[in-house]
This record gives C-alpha cells, structure tokens and sequence, in this order.
C-alpha cells in the first residue's frame, strides 16, 4: 500500500554554490565520497550529482508527510544505487530510529537548469 508520495525540484546552480561545510552537514559521508570521487570531473556534473541527492532528501521528507526536524535529519537520508544503478534511499541514524518500515521507490532526473526527484514510499507487508 502506498504511503507517501514526493517529489522535489533544485537548482542545480544553487547547489553547486554551497561550500564544503554545508557539503558536510546536508549530505551523507556516503554520498560526500562519491562526491569527492568526482574531484576531476566538470563542476556542472558535481553540482548535478549534488542537486539529485539534494532533492532526492526533499522528496522522501514530503513523502513522510514531514519536513527536515527532529524525525527527518538530510544528512542521514542516502540515495544509493544498486548493481544496475537503480537509485534507493538508505537511513542511518535518528532518521531511521524514527521511520516505520518502508521501502522507498526513487526516480531522479536533471536538465540545467533543475534537478528532479520523485520519491514512492511503500509500506511493508506483514
């Protein structure tokens, strides 16, 4: 059964702009590897890579039905992908404390100047 739906769209501009502190704050130490992995790559591909995880964390809070606070922390949601490179979200921390069990369907995408993310919350059946 469905439990929420999100989706969420960033200025992939506005997020290239952020310094390394507010790197290490929002997101996961996950996703700032991956992110420091692309150290040779175009600041446009770095900033896409951002702004995907960026509005991959909105879209899963409006799934919730909540906002980034005391249940939902951005830097303990992370957008992982599998084998074939299917993204799926991954909590660690408060965030996943807090959650009830739910598996999490993710569809990203990005055009300059905006990234996207839609994000389907699952409940699990017993």
């Amino acid at each position: 059964m469905i439990f929420g739906v999100g989706t969420d769209a960033v200025s992939i501009e506005r997020i290239g702009r952020l310094n390394e502190r507010a790197i290490q704050r929002i997101f996961n130490p996950r996703e700032v590897e991956e992110y420091k992995a692309l150290e040779h790559a175009q600041p446009q591909i770095k900033a896409q890579f951002l702004a995907s995880r960026f509005a991959v964390k909105e879209a899963y809070a409006k799934a919730r039905g909540l906002g980034f606070g005391a249940d939902i922390s951005p830097s303990e949601i992370c957008t992982c992908k599998d084998k074939e490179g299917k993204p799926y979200i991954e909590l660690t921390g408060h965030t996943l404390e807090k959650s009830p069990s739910l598996i999490s369907h993710v569809s990203i995408t990005h055009e300059m100047p905006l990234a996207i993310a839609f994000v389907v919350l699952e409940t699990v059946e017993a």
